[in-house]
């Protein structure tokens, strides 16, 4: 199959506006037998691959609706709980669509010798995987406790809110973590816990950066909101005083959320 042949064919099933004719090519060349070789390339899936890996929305949307709709029947050997669907789901999108500080995005590395569709399978299945057995890794292990921390690693103001609201704030994180619906705990740790940027989080659940921002901040103001509640609750803290206790958690809201998930 020549140039012209392999062009011809991914047009004839997506629209040529995508991506450009000679960008795709010199990808095809990069990743793909030579021409000579080519008699079985699933060029149409190519195409599909290329496409999402330079970010066409349209493109991105029909991976969404006929490859990564499928998250719970991958997941199925695995772990078929919502929760874990939900988490391989955003963890499978990352691993897909976005690319790392010196590698392209991991669909940019797909030849087209198989469908796409059974390639996706098998990351998916392989990335379930080392899922489970990172939260059986993961299980019951905890942080260090606030009394195990070197005083000396500590501010002044780190001190006395840990010395005197520090098991409370842990319990209330904890729980407050437990109450949020499962996209909004794997976006904040996506975020806060694994390091990704905004944009990265918005390609992770398949949004735009703006949907993924505001996805972000509902979910660390719910968070922000129940830790409040709890403390004023069950610690009998002044209102006043748990807006400030807030103000600090706010503050380090990454480390607080580290260890709140290495506890989980």
């Amino acid at each position: 199959m020549d140039d012209a042949e392999l062009i011809a064919s991914v047009h004839a099933v997506w629209p040529a506006s995508w991506v450009d004719a000679r960008a795709f090519l010199s990808h095809v060349a990069a990743v793909a037998p030579p021409p000579e070789a080519r008699a079985a390339i699933h060029g149409p899936d190519l195409y599909l691959a290329f496409a999402c890996a330079c970010g066409c929305p349209d493109a991105l949307a029909v991976l969404e609706r006929e490859h990564l709709s499928r998250m719970r029947e991958f997941a199925a050997a695995v772990d078929g709980s919502p929760t874990f669907v939900t988490e391989l789901a955003q963890r499978l999108r990352t691993k897909l669509l976005v690319a790392g500080p010196t590698e392209p995005a991991k669909i940019a590395t797909y030849a087209g010798r198989g469908s796409l569709g059974g390639w996706i399978r098998i990351a998916a299945v392989r990335l379930a995987r080392d899922l489970a057995q990172e939260e059986r890794r993961s299980f019951g292990a905890g942080a260090p406790s606030d009394d195990e921390l070197d005083p000396r690693e500590v501010d002044p103001e780190l001190a006395h809110w840990k010395r005197t609201y520090g098991a409370a704030v842990s319990t209330a994180m904890q729980e407050a973590l437990a109450g949020l619906p499962a996209e909004a705990r794997t976006l904040l740790k996506l975020h806060y816990v694994d390091g990704l940027s905004i944009d990265q989080v918005g390609v992770a659940f398949g949004k735009s950066r703006a949907t993924g921002a505001r996805m972000l901040a509902a979910a660390r103001l719910e968070l922000l909101a129940d830790i409040r509640r709890r403390l004023v609750l069950t610690v009998g803290i002044a209102p006043a005083e748990a807006e400030s206790l807030i103000a600090f958690v706010r503050s380090r809201l990454d480390v607080s959320l580290g260890q709140a998930f290495g506890r989980r």
